[in-house]
């Protein structure tokens, strides 16, 4: 191979990289489409929640007691803020999640993750 054919297809190799990482490197930031809708004294509503991120959710001493899951990713709600705790319990999209009936407000939704 000539060496002018060498960096023709070197060019082409570096271009064609170049183009994948532009295009996987896009999809890190992507947001959930939609609302969560929260019942209860803290955060109200948050429209198109980025993915992975964590929000907590209390205003004042009370989280709130149900999110209603209405975008196209699936959430978990905690207890606890800056999404510590336990696993965190799931919630899909079109889905209600209850923070307790019966225990509200010792077991609170605190804070909630997207994805």
């Amino acid at each position: 191979m000539t060496m002018r054919v060498k960096n023709v297809v070197r060019r082409v190799t570096m271009g064609a990289a170049a183009v994948s990482l532009a295009i996987l490197g896009s999809g890190t930031a992507h947001a959930a489409t939609g609302t969560l809708d929260f019942y209860g004294p803290g955060v109200q509503k948050l429209t198109d929640p980025k993915d992975g991120q964590c929000y907590n959710v209390v205003v004042g001493d009370y989280g709130d007691k149900r999110v209603t899951n209405n975008t196209n990713k699936p959430i978990h709600w905690y207890a606890y803020d800056n999404c510590s705790g336990d696993e965190g319990h799931a919630v899909q999209p079109g889905a209600t999640g209850v923070s307790s009936e019966t225990w509200w407000p010792i077991v609170q939704i605190r804070s909630v993750k997207i994805g």
